[in-house]
């Protein structure tokens, strides 16, 4: 009989922990949120503001990442190679712009863009957790926030039923710059969302507070198809 009142103590306990009184949703394989293998590819649709010195420019076109070559590192995880290519409006064929890579595994995604690593997700993870998303460069600290888990999106008339929504920087200061950062993976297919926003305001003189853009960038990057080439 004690032994009977040990086990069901034990096993109180383990429920009790299990238990979230906020109902918060675990997510535990960073690597169902972005499944690569070699052959795999991705097109988006993408929507871009450039401003230079006060002017503004918009493109539309297509941006497609494809997986080319995998292979095991020192680590024991896999390194993935992408190349990424351009289509602009009007145009037929994608144009190779550059090489990226991504290591994934159980507990993390690191996303190499232009020779800078990024922690684009780290797990086990709930709503509102955060990580330093530059872990793996020489940049300032930067914590990322999963500000939304398990909660489905439609996206390009395309329904997502399982997404985490990576808030990478959302900063409040409207005076001097705006800086604002998310992207949105979903299980079993991967990056599904990219926006940006990152301008810089006329701080200087009757402009400052005006909200006046002298330089930055509006970007908007929706997934257009997937699959396995």
């Amino acid at each position: 009989m004690k032994h009977f009142f040990k086990d069901l103590t034990a096993v109180l306990a383990i429920a009790i922990l299990s238990c979230d009184s906020g109902d918060e949703v675990f997510v535990q394989e960073s690597k169902e949120y972005l499944p690569l293998r070699k052959g795999a590819f991705f097109i988006y649709d993408v929507t871009e503001t450039q401003y230079t010195l006060g002017q503004s420019e918009s493109f539309n076109y297509e941006i497609k990442m494809e997986v080319v070559d995998s292979f095991p590192d020192f680590e024991g995880d896999y390194r993935y190679v992408i190349f990424r290519s351009r289509k602009n409006e009007g145009e037929n064929d994608f144009d190779y712009i550059d090489t990226w890579s991504a290591r994934v595994n159980s507990r993390e995604i690191v996303v190499n863009e232009e020779n800078v690593s990024f922690l684009k997700l780290k797990t086990p993870v709930k709503q509102g957790d955060q990580w330093n998303g530059n872990t793996y460069n020489a940049m300032f600290e930067e914590f990322y926030k999963a500000k939304e888990v398990s909660v489905s999106k439609i996206i390009n008339g395309i329904t997502f039923n399982d997404c985490i929504v990576v808030e990478q920087k959302n900063n409040e200061d409207f005076i001097v710059a705006l800086d604002q950062r998310t992207e949105i993976y979903a299980h079993g297919i991967g990056l599904v969302e990219k926006q940006v926003k990152k301008l810089n305001y006329c701080s200087v003189g009757p402009c400052l507070g005006q909200q006046q853009v002298e330089s930055g960038v509006i970007l908007q990057q929706t997934i257009k198809s997937y699959g396995v080439e």
